[in-house]
Formats: structure tokens, sequence, C-alpha cells
């Protein structure tokens, strides 16, 4: 499905909160507090490090499970103007580390807006004259964790949904030294990204997107300063560099009768050096991650629906844990 030729939208609807392309206000991020629900309070730990000449902040959950062991680790990355809080409220990946035994990390961003690459609108944050390198700072990050024997260095993986996906692709592309594979979340990749995305070698990716998502447009989306590529276009891009072969698609049992949504998996085949990519293509659906949740019609009215047929978190661990970097072929 090619691009829809249309006006750029400063989306000033009730989505405007997480979209990435549109210009919006800076966002003061909220102090960074240990949570007091879904997990215990002590597997929680506040980081915190000096980038840019600034502190940057960061939560670590660790299920007490895991001991003193080096563990797997996914980094899970906030929408825009979206609290940590509030990604683990939509994401619930808490719930599956708990249960399968690896740590998450929730960065925070600067303004609670990733830099991810040369804008499509409004410029990236800027700190003490800069803009933000949020590559570095994510980078240092993982060498803390490895460093402190957290996290398992051939097991690290990435996730984050709408700005948190376009920073996702940013990681995928730029840090395959580090991570063994990525999950975006509702959202294509831009034109730029596109064009600056040379990774070092292929690189495992499974994404989900809704047909209907009116902030990050599946059809894509044109900008000011570029263009905002389809999901079939961004896919497209990922099966190239992973040296994929013709695609496969099966719908997954669709569970509700009233549920209006239904997935189609794509997975294409015979991609190189072990990798692997798939799409979770949501008929209907909007900016909104699958989940087995209760649905909530608030939240459908403002962001599209949801539909009910899987759950995010646990697609993303049951796809992600399958690769580690050290076995990867370069």
């Amino acid at each position: 499905m090619g691009v829809t030729p249309v006006a750029f939208r400063v989306v000033a609807l009730a989505v405007a909160g997480f979209l990435s392309c549109a210009a919006a206000k800076p966002h003061a991020a909220p102090p960074l507090n240990v949570p007091s629900k879904n997990a215990p309070a002590q597997n929680f730990k506040i980081l915190s490090y000096k980038h840019q000449g600034v502190d940057r902040l960061a939560l670590l959950h660790r299920p007490a499970s895991l001991g003193t062991q080096q563990a797997p680790v996914v980094i899970a990355l906030h929408g825009l103007g979206q609290s940590i809080d509030g990604l683990r409220d939509w994401l619930r990946l808490d719930d599956v580390a708990e249960r399968v035994g690896f740590s998450v990390t929730y960065p925070q961003a600067i303004d609670l807006s990733w830099s991810y690459g040369k804008p499509l609108a409004k410029p990236m944050p800027v700190v003490h004259g800069e803009t933000v390198d949020d590559v570095g700072f994510i980078r240092a990050m993982l060498d803390d964790l490895v460093r402190q024997k957290i996290a398992d260095p051939s097991r690290i993986y990435v996730t984050g949904m709408s700005r948190g996906g376009l920073m996702t692709f940013t990681l995928a592309c730029a840090l395959t030294d580090r991570i063994a594979a990525a999950a975006p979340l509702i959202t294509g990749m831009t034109d730029h990204q596109r064009n600056a995305c040379h990774p070092a070698r292929a690189l495992p990716i499974m994404a989900v997107a809704g047909t209907d998502d009116r902030a990050e447009r599946y059809d894509g989306d044109v900008a000011p300063n570029g263009r905002l590529l389809s999901v079939p276009e961004t896919m497209e891009f990922w099966r190239t560099v992973d040296g994929c072969k013709n695609e496969a698609v099966q719908p997954l049992p669709h569970l509700h009768e009233t549920d209006p949504t239904e997935i189609n998996l794509v997975e294409w085949q015979e991609c190189s050096g072990g990798t692997a990519l798939k799409l979770y293509r949501v008929h209907h659906g909007g900016h909104q991650l699958p989940s087995f949740s209760e649905n909530t019609k608030d939240l459908d009215a403002k962001f599209g629906l949801r539909n009910h047929d899987m759950d995010t978190a646990e697609a993303i661990w049951n796809f992600v844990s399958r690769y580690s970097s050290a076995s990867a072929t370069h």
C-alpha cells in the first residue's frame, strides 16, 4: 500500500500528546519515583547518568527472582509527552518480566521527547545549545548495566511506542553492536531515518501497527521537512536490510465477535543471518497496543480502536527472547 498524499497535519486532536511528527509544546518531565503498584517497590531502582552536562534518568525494573545473575534487558521507550508510568500501564511489560525473569529499563527523554534524528517539523530537543544525543545516552546506560552485571550483553532488546517507536528504529540502525532484536510499535520510520540507516548487520524486527491509526498513519504522512513512511515502506526497507524473501500472511484467531478489529501476522521468509521480520497488522486498529485487557471506550475515542486478540507485551518477549547478539551472523 503506497503513501496517501495528504497535507501535513499538526494534529491538535486528543491524540496530540503522543504524536511524534506534529509540532507540540515541550513537556516537562515529571519526577521519576519508584512505582508502588504492579510489582514490589524493592524491584525498582532509579538510575542517573550525567550526559551532555545534564542528569539523565531511567527506571530499572529487576525482578527479585534474578538474584545477582546477569539477565536479559528490554529497553522500553515512552511516547511523546508520555510518562514512564503511562508507558508501564499501556504496555504491561513488567508483568511478563516478573513471570519470566528479565529486567526492563525505562529511560526518560528530555522534555518527554526523544531526539531520534533529523526532524520532520519541530526541532529536536536541545540542552546547553546542542541537540540532545539520545543514542549516546542510551549507549552509556547500556554500558553501565553491563558493567554492573545487571544486563547480559548478548541479550539486550529495545521496544518503544509512537515517538518511542521512532527512537527504537534509530537504535536499531545505530546500536547493532549492543542490541539483539527490536520491536518498534505503532509507527513507521521517517524518510530521513531510512536514508541515514546503515546497520552493521541484519537485525530481527517485530512491528505492530494499526491501519486506522490517526496519529502515526499506517499509509504515511507528509510534513514540512520530510515524510513519515508508510508501514509497508518501512517493512520493505527492513526486508532488504535483513535479506528476507517472500512474505506469508496468516490471521490471528479472532477472540471476540463484537471486536471490529482483526490482526493479520505478516512474516517474511528466509531472512539472512538467522534474523526474522514480522508485522502484526491490526485492521481497523488505532494508535493503541493490542491487549487482552478490558476495553476502555474513553481511550478508543481518543486514539482509535484497540484490538484484544493478542497481548503486545507477550508478543514482544516471545519474539525478542529467541535472539542473542552473540549468535548473530555479522
